[in-house]
């Protein structure tokens, strides 16, 4: 990451818990174990896994492009990606695409989709141990689980994820 994009990818993660993200829907998901929430202003639209077509010589975290109504998409395992836990692509996983940034549009395989909720259902927990540039807070349900928010704007800069070829 260049030294204009890490203080510009802090400036967007405080910016994101600054912002009254509590009127923001958000799109539950589960990747692995964990729970994690997307503001549906960062979502384009979420489908099924279309047939994956695989490039070789990448990162194993992606897993091919996918077309979408004649559009080409190069599609992560966001799990595998930040966790290096692989996906088990079945009928409960969805695809879901961001909304262009820098002209690009990504698609991102989430484990099973858990519906669209208000950030403000859920309690934030300062001083969160997760370090990651792509989490931009933690919070608890009503069950007292745990669930992270994603900084998809902050995943997007990342050079890691930007260099896909192996």
């Amino acid at each position: 990451m260049s030294e204009y994009q890490l203080p510009l990818t802090k400036q967007i993660s405080k910016k994101i818990q600054e912002t009254s993200l509590a009127t923001v829907p958000v799109l539950g998901i589960t990747m692995s174990e964990d729970r994690w929430l997307i503001p549906m202003s960062n979502i384009s639209e979420i489908l099924p896994v279309p047939k994956i077509t695989p490039v070789f010589l990448t990162q194993p975290w992606f897993l091919g492009v996918i077309n979408v109504r004649g559009n080409i998409y190069g599609l992560c395992d966001l799990s595998h990606y930040l966790d290096n836990k692989s996906t088990h692509i079945g009928a409960k996983n969805r695809v879901f695409l961001t909304i262009p940034s820098r002209g690009a549009s990504y698609a991102m395989l989430a484990g099973n989709v858990l519906g669209i909720r208000n950030l403000m259902e859920f309690v934030p927990q300062s001083g969160h141990e997760d370090k990651r540039p792509v989490v931009a807070g933690i919070y608890k349900d009503r069950q007292d689980r745990l669930w992270r928010l994603l900084n998809l704007p902050a995943l997007v800069q990342l050079e890691s994820f930007l260099q896909a070829s192996s």
